[in-house]
């Protein structure tokens, strides 16, 4: 066994024998287990505040969550990943709102789009998620949402409450702050939300600077609600301006990029059940080309400097939900949603350019994803110890998009785009997800659960709709950070998974004390998404989508332990978690692209008068199994020490804390490729991986009022 292997797998064996659970809340309900994360610190053991010091990403929110790992992207766009499955294969949602990143290096998924300061909790079900929790996933659903409206107590004068908030983290010089106001009577309430985050390129554990990481995002949001006897309706409305983000796995960096939405919520309680009712609307325009790191490097400067790239996305739907109880102990759920994405993405001519003018390049022209769905969910309680759910969704997805061009009739496109235009591009799939989850709770200290699910996921219109072969117009097609080249393919399936997973949860009947929970898991995914090689290169291939069938299995094992609880030590806490992922392409037996490698996180923490202290470790071991056909890197294993402190006094909360405290140098297992340094020292292969981030201190304020 290599020194690194073994200095990482003694500490986990520790963890495995010593600890478990995931950081915030646990909510185990009827229709499966959720791991949810709060703001409310009088509900969690770990409120959001500590993590927001850390980040302005809120996808890491969801950070050394069991089950969960980020895949790199820019500073405020990584792509959570959960069980292996990630990106378009989670459906997300923003306060109900089904967002699609409109960009073909998705440098704006969809929980971008709302800042980690106006985050109120994040809902992640893994796999075997119940249909009414949404469709169109084979991985799982993710539920973030904003601050909920505040309002008087019936008979009291008008409330007002906000926040303020500021933080600065010393490993890429970050700092930014945030606003929240509100005034309410007992039926009215308006509030406001307001966020700026600016870094520059952060440093690994060397101290070399790690290029095109730098970031700067502005959020402003409006909330009015009005309040009944048993309703609520909520308009919400809200602008997102990003000036600039790099991508240092990425060709490409996002220079500007400008979104605005429309929300509107209802809910009601009748006679016969409940009803929830949503529709939104949001729009995006998004630019990328060549950031400043990027046209420094002498590579670029001697070639090609600039490619604007131009997209316009724009999400519109609805949804209807209602929980209809019935006989005794037993509630029916049904809706009917839809969800409409349309996409133009378009490349203006670059002057003087003889391959890149002078027409505009069409890459997705008048793309349209429509959605239709309905759903029922049977929700019974069997007997006290016993709760079951069974669900059916049909979903119909219409595509289709329009006639392409390329930048000139040259041999370079022109045979790519007549091949195009000659074929229909109308696509139906007509997808069904069949959910069946039993719940058995035989003591007070005890809970299982076991679950199947039938889930399915249709293409994105970039992995059926992007035309080109062309390495130059390919390589711009590409979320995944790899330096490869990607072409869709117009007779892709849609994915089909079979999951089946189990749950064991012990725990005193508090929930207090101790909890071990573990959770094996299995999916075989029929027509999964993977490649197929068209041209392999030295520097990177191009690779066209194509159906395969893959299986992925992993286990996740979380929990935690009382140490000490006394008047002069306070609440002493012992929380970890351990995750294992295997995944393989059935067809080629080639290891899955992103598999997380066997990863823990142990923390210690203790609260007293006023002070909450915490010890983390940071356990990943190495990546060897990867994807070959796509290039990806192995990385060695690494362990972090990271420290925080919070003091509550009143109304003002002081967060302290450092990140890697050792300034260790480590690979990130999911950041991909260095693809500034691939420029730097003229594309050699093999590539580099990313280096995560050295030691930072980070400090944040934050009162309340």
């Amino acid at each position: 066994m290599r020194k690194s292997q073994s200095i990482f797998i003694r500490p986990l064996v520790f963890l495995l024998t010593a600890s478990a659970v995931p950081l915030p809340a646990l909510c185990i309900e009827a229709i499966g287990p959720e791991t949810v994360i709060t703001g409310n610190s009088e509900k969690t053991e770990a409120p959001l505040a500590s993590k927001r010091l850390k980040t302005s990403d809120t996808a890491s929110l969801l950070k050394n969550e069991p089950g969960v790992a980020l895949a790199t992207g820019g500073g405020v766009s990584s792509l959570p990943i959960v069980h292996g499955l990630g990106d378009d294969r989670l459906i997300i949602y923003v306060d109900g709102m089904c967002l699609t990143s409109a960009c073909a290096n998705h440098m704006n998924p969809p929980l971008s789009y709302i800042a980690p300061s106006n985050v109120s909790s994040i809902g992640v079900k893994a796999g075997v998620a119940p249909v009414s929790f949404g469709g169109d996933n084979i991985g799982g659903t993710i539920h973030v949402e904003s601050d909920q409206p505040v309002f008087a107590k019936l008979g009291e004068d008008v409330k007002t409450s906000g926040s303020v908030s500021t933080y600065y983290r010393s490993v890429n010089q970050s700092k930014g702050a945030a606003f929240s106001g509100a005034v309410a009577n007992s039926n009215l309430s308006f509030g406001v939300t307001g966020s700026i985050d600016h870094a520059r390129d952060y440093k690994d554990g060397h101290g070399n600077t790690v290029t095109s990481t730098y970031y700067e995002s502005h959020n402003l949001g409006a909330t009015l609600a009005l309040k009944g006897d048993s309703s609520l309706l909520t308009i919400k409305a809200g602008h997102q301006s990003i000036p600039d983000q790099g991508f240092v796995n990425q060709w490409m960096d996002l220079v500007d990029n400008n979104a605005s939405f429309f929300n509107v919520g209802y809910k009601n309680s009748f006679g016969w059940g409940k009803l929830d009712a949503k529709a939104f609307w949001e729009n995006t325009y998004h630019r990328m080309d060549s950031g400043e790191d990027k046209l420094a490097i002498p590579a670029v400067q001697s070639g090609m400097k600039y490619m604007p790239m131009e997209t316009r996305g724009i999400d519109l739907g609805y949804s209807l939900k209602t929980d209809i109880p019935f006989a005794e102990k037993n509630i029916l759920r049904v809706g009917n949603e839809f969800h409409r994405f349309t996409l133009n993405d378009s490349w203006p001519p670059v002057a003087g350019s003889t391959t890149m003018s002078p027409n505009t390049f069409m890459n997705i022209n008048d793309g349209r994803r429509d959605r239709y769905s309905l759903f029922a969910e049977w929700e019974s309680k069997v007997s006290r110890e016993v709760t079951t759910v069974f669900g059916i969704r049909d979903e119909l997805v219409q595509m289709n998009t329009g006639s392409v061009q390329g930048y000139n009739t040259g041999m370079m496109y022109a045979a790519d785009a007549k091949a195009f235009n000659g074929l229909d591009h109308g696509r139906n799939d007509n997808n069904l997800d069949i959910t069946a989850l039993a719940r058995f709770e035989p003591a007070v200290n005890a809970t299982y659960e076991v679950g199947y699910a039938r889930k399915t996921r249709s293409p994105n219109l970039y992995e059926r709709y992007a035309w080109s072969k062309s390495f130059m117009c390919s390589g711009m097609i590409n979320w995944v950070g790899d330096g490869n080249a990607y072409v869709g393919n117009l007779d892709l399936k849609a994915e089909v998974a079979n999951t089946v997973s189990f749950s064991a949860d012990w725990h005193d009947s508090e929930h207090k004390n101790w909890e071990l929970k573990v959770t094996p898991y299995y999916s075989y995914i029929s027509d999964y998404i993977d490649v197929n090689v068209l041209t392999l290169k030295s520097t990177g291939n191009t690779l066209q989508f194509a159906n395969h069938d893959a299986r992925i299995y992993g286990l996740d094992v979380s929990g935690k332990v009382a140490v000490w609880d006394n008047s002069s030590f306070g609440h002493g806490q012992l929380s970890g978690s351990i995750g294992y992922l295997h995944g393989r392409n059935s067809d080629t037996g080639n290891s899955l692209y992103h598999m997380m490698p066997l990863n823990g996180y142990l923390t210690l923490e203790q609260r007293v008068s006023g002070w909450t202290n915490a010890v983390e470790l940071q356990l990943v071991s190495d990546k060897t199994e990867v994807d070959a056909l796509r290039k990806e890197p192995t990385t060695p294993g690494f362990a972090l020490l990271n420290l925080r402190t919070a003091y509550q006094w009143k109304n003002l909360r002081v967060d302290f804390g450092v990140t890697n405290l050792f300034d260790r140098f480590y690979s990130l297992p999911l950041g991909g490729i260095n693809y500034d340094h691939n420029l730097a020292v003229g594309r050699v292969t093999p590539f580099e991986s990313v280096a995560g981030q050295g030691r930072s201190l980070n400090v944040g304020l934050t009162q309340t009022f």
